[in-house]
C-alpha cells in the first residue's frame, strides 16, 4: 500500500505541473489512471473533476465529483467541484446546494463563496449573490473574479458609485480584463458618455476580439443610438461564430424591432429560450417578447411572457419587496410634509424667473419620453433627461435633519438657498445650458418630491404627464426599469396599480394644499392632434412657438443615447397604436380596476 501511495503521490504530482503548463489532457489521462489504481483517493477524483470540466467533458467532470462527495461527503472540495460540475451543464438549481455544502464545510474558503454568488447571480437572485461575493472579497480582498463579478452586480441593481468603485479595484488588478473594461463601459452610457463607452468597449475586444457578450453591449449601445449599420456589421460578426448566443439574439431582436420586423424577433427569441440562458437574461427576452406578440396581435400570448419576465427580471431586484416598502413610505413620507406645509405669501404668485427649472413630472410610460423630446426640440429650452438633481437636493435636505414631518416648513431662508445651489450643482454637471436657454428637469417620479422641489422653487412650472392609467399599469408591465427603489414593485398589474394609486393620490393632496404652478397635458391629445397640444403647452411655459418643435423626431434621432425603455419609439414619427392599448386585455383588468377607477374618473377618460 506504501508503494502504491508513493507511486500515485509522484503522478498526481505530475499531473499537477501538466494542468499548471495548460496541458490538460495528459493531466486528465494521470490522475483518471490514479482514480484506476486507487480508487479511494478523493484528491485525485477532485482534481480528475476539475480538469475534466476545464476540458469541456462534462458528463466526465460530474461523475468524477459524484465519486469524490460520496468518498469524502465532508469534504469542502469535492462539493465545490460537484457544483461547477452541475453550473458548467447549467443546472443551477443542483449547483446552488452542492456551493452551500461547501461553504458550511468551509466557511472560510473564498473561493466557494465566490462560486455560489456567481452562481446566485446567474439564477437571478442578486441580493444573495451580493452577500456571497462580499464574503468571499472580506477573506481574500484581492480577488480579482470577486471584483469584477460584484461590480458587474452592484451596477445591474442601480449601485452606480459603489459599482465605479468596486470595478476599479478590479481593473487596478488586471488592466486589461475586457469583462471589467465593458462593465465601465456600462458606466459611461449611463453618465452618457458615449463616445468613451464606445471606446472602452473597441478597447475590450481588441484585448479579446471573441467577447461575444462585449460584441453584444456594443452593438446594443450603436442600435440605441441610432447607428444602425454600424450595430447590424457588430451582431453579424458575433452571430456567425455563435449563432445561440443569447445576448447576441437579444440585441438583434431589439434591431429587428426598430425596424418594425415584428415576427423575426419574436422568431429569434423563441428559439434561444430553447437553450440555457441566465436567468435575468431570460426574463429580459420574456419581457421583449411579450411586446413582439402585443404589436402581433397575438394578444393570448402576451401576458404569460410579461409575468415570467418580470418574475425574473423585477423579482431578482427586489425579491424580498423591501425595496418597494421603502418607496412607499418615501411617498408617505412626503405627503406628511406637505400637509406641514405653510403657504408663504410670497409663494402664492411668485414672480417668474427664467433661471428655475420646469419640470416634467408623471407616472412612468404616462408619455415623459416623448414630452422630452418635444421640448428639447425648442431652442429655447434644454432638456435634463432623468439625472439626480432633485435627488441632489433630497439627500441635502435630509441631511439639513429634513427626517421629520415639519422639517420642510422649519426651513430658513439660508437653508432654501443652499439647496437651490445643490440643485443648480448637481444640473451643471449633466446639462450645459446656453445663455437665454430654459432648463426641463425630466424624471417622471420626480412627483413625488413635489412638496420639496416647490418650498425649494416656488416659481417654478410643473408639467403633468399622463395617460389612461390603465395604459400606463400595461406599459409598465412590459418594460425593464433596472434596478431602483421608485419601480422595483412593478412586478404586476396588482402591484403597479397599488403605487400609481399612492403615487397620483398625492399629486391630487399636493394640489389641494399647495400652489403649484401646472399644467396637465394628456398623452392621447398629444398624439392626436400634436401641434394645438404643443403650443398650449409653450403658452404655458411663457415660450414663443417655434416651428423646430414639428421637426422633433429628427431632432431625437440626432441626440444620440435617449436612456429610457422608449429610445426606439422617440425617434419614430408620432404614433397611434399604443392609445387605450389596455382593451384588447380587459378581462385581465379586473383586479385592478376599482384602484384606478378613481383616476380613471379625475383624468377624464370615463368617455373613453
Amino acid at each position: 500500500m506504501a508503494k502504491k501511495n508513493i507511486l500515485t503521490q509522484g503522478k498526481k504530482a505530475k499531473a499537477d505541473q501538466l494542468a499548471l503548463a495548460g496541458r490538460l489532457e495528459d493531466a486528465l489521462a494521470l490522475y483518471v489512471g490514479v482514480c484506476k489504481a486507487d480508487p479511494m483517493d478523493v484528491e485525485a477524483w477532485v482534481k480528475s473533476s476539475v480538469t475534466a470540466r476545464r476540458l469541456g467533458r462534462l458528463d466526465e467532470a460530474e461523475r468524477s465529483a459524484r465519486r469524490a462527495v460520496l468518498l469524502s461527503p465532508d469534504l469542502a472540495f469535492a462539493h465545490h467541484a460537484l457544483g461547477s460540475a452541475l453550473q458548467s451543464r447549467g443546472r443551477l438549481d443542483e449547483a446552488l446546494p452542492a456551493y452551500q455544502r461547501a461553504t458550511a464545510l468551509k466557511p472560510d474558503y473564498p473561493d466557494a463563496h465566490y462560486l455560489l454568488g456567481n452562481a446566485l447571480m446567474a439564477a437571478g437572485r442578486l441580493s444573495e449573490a451580493e452577500t456571497s461575493l462580499r464574503r468571499a472579497l472580506a477573506l481574500r480582498p484581492r480577488f480579482f473574479e470577486a471584483l469584477s463579478d460584484l461590480g458587474a452586480l452592484l451596477l445591474t441593481t442601480g449601485q452606480t458609485d459603489q459599482a465605479a468603485m468596486t470595478l476599479e479595484q478590479a481593473l487596478a488588478l488586471r488592466p486589461d480584463s475586457p469583462e471589467v473594461l465593458a462593465n465601465l463601459a456600462s458606466l459611461f452610457e449611463m453618465d452618457q458618455r458615449l463616445d468613451d463607452a464606445l471606446a472602452l468597449y473597441q478597447r475590450a475586444l481588441c484585448i479579446r476580439p471573441g467577447a461575444l457578450d462585449v460584441q453584444a453591449k456594443q452593438a446594443d449601445l450603436l442600435e440605441k443610438t441610432g447607428r444602425v449599420e454600424a450595430a447590424r456589421e457588430v451582431l453579424a460578426s458575433g452571430l456567425a461564430r455563435a449563432p445561440l448566443h443569447p445576448l447576441l439574439n437579444l440585441v438583434a431582436a431589439r434591431l429587428e424591432r426598430r425596424e418594425q420586423r415584428f415576427s423575426d424577433a419574436a422568431a429569434r427569441l423563441e428559439a434561444a429560450l430553447a437553450h440555457p440562458i441566465p436567468d435575468r437574461l431570460r426574463g429580459e427576452i420574456h419581457l421583449l417578447l411579450g411586446q413582439l406578440h402585443d404589436r402581433l396581435g397575438n394578444t393570448a400570448q402576451v401576458l404569460a411572457h410579461l409575468a415570467e419576465g418580470k418574475r425574473r427580471t423585477a423579482g431578482a431586484v427586489d425579491p424580498e419587496g423591501a425595496r418597494r416598502r421603502r418607496y412607499l413610505e418615501k411617498v408617505d413620507h412626503y405627503r406628511a410634509m406637505a400637509r406641514h406645509l405653510s403657504v408663504r405669501p410670497e409663494a402664492v404668485e411668485p414672480a417668474a424667473d427664467a433661471a428655475s427649472p420646469i419640470f416634467l413630472i408623471g407616472f412612468p410610460r404616462s408619455g415623459t419620453t416623448l414630452l422630452e423630446s418635444i421640448l428639447d426640440s425648442h431652442p429655447g429650452l434644454r432638456t435634463l433627461q432623468e439625472k439626480p438633481a432633485a435627488a441632489a437636493v433630497e439627500q441635502a435636505f435630509l441631511a439639513l435633519g429634513g427626517g421629520d414631518s415639519a422639517a420642510l416648513d422649519r426651513l430658513t431662508e439660508a437653508e432654501v438657498a443652499h439647496l437651490r445651489q445643490v440643485y443648480q450643482d448637481e444640473a451643471a454637471r449633466h446639462v450645459a445650458l446656453p445663455a437665454g436657454c430654459r432648463l426641463v428637469d425630466k424624471l417622471p417620479l420626480n412627483l413625488v418630491r413635489v412638496p420639496l422641489l416647490w418650498r425649494i422653487f416656488p416659481e417654478s412650472r410643473f408639467i403633468l404627464a399622463v395617460r389612461h392609467p390603465c395604459d400606463v399599469a400595461l406599459s409598465c408591465l412590459m418594460q425593464d426599469f433596472g434596478a431602483n427603489d421608485a419601480m422595483a414593485g412593478f412586478t404586476s398589474l396588482e402591484s403597479i396599480a397599488d403605487i400609481y394609486a399612492r403615487v397620483m393620490e398625492s399629486w391630487r393632496e399636493y394640489c389641494d394644499r399647495l400652489p403649484v404652478h401646472w399644467q396637465r397635458i394628456r398623452y392621447e391629445d398629444l398624439v392626436a392632434d400634436f401641434e394645438p397640444e404643443a403650443r398650449r403647452l409653450l403658452d404655458f411655459l411663457g415660450m414663443e412657438w417655434d416651428d423646430a418643435v414639428l421637426d422633433h423626431t429628427r431632432h431625437a434621432q440626432a441626440r444620440g443615447l435617449i436612456n429610457t425603455p422608449s429610445y426606439h419609439q422617440v425617434t419614430q414619427p408620432i404614433y397611434q397604436h399604443a392609445r387605450y392599448r389596455w382593451k384588447r386585455y380587459e378581462q385581465d383588468f379586473a383586479p385592478v380596476l376599482a384602484t384606478l377607477q378613481p383616476y380613471i374618473e379625475h383624468f377624464g377618460y370615463t368617455a373613453d
